[in-house]
């Protein structure tokens, strides 16, 4: 893993607790779009690199990343059921 790929997993960590960093810092720590950060974090996610990070880490973050890209009007749809 390079050095930006590891800067970038671990400025994921730390703002994990906070549901991801606000698209300012992203844009000051790496120069680069929220939407950018968010796939290549998500295309690092699934690499064997990756894998140093805590299993329960990556499943938290995965699923932010899952949830920010999924359309506001999905997330609020009641389920339905038959």
């Amino acid at each position: 893993m390079n050095k930006f790929d590891a800067a970038i997993l671990e400025f994921a960590r730390r703002w994990l607790p906070y549901g991801g960093p606000p698209p300012d810092e992203i844009w000051v720590e790496f120069g680069m779009s929220t939407r950018r950060y968010e796939q290549h974090l998500l295309t690092m996610l699934d690499t064997i690199a990756a894998r140093n990070i805590p299993p329960n880490d990556r499943a938290t973050l995965r699923a932010q990343l899952v949830e920010k890209r999924l359309p506001r009007r999905m997330l609020a749809r009641p389920a339905l059921t038959r």
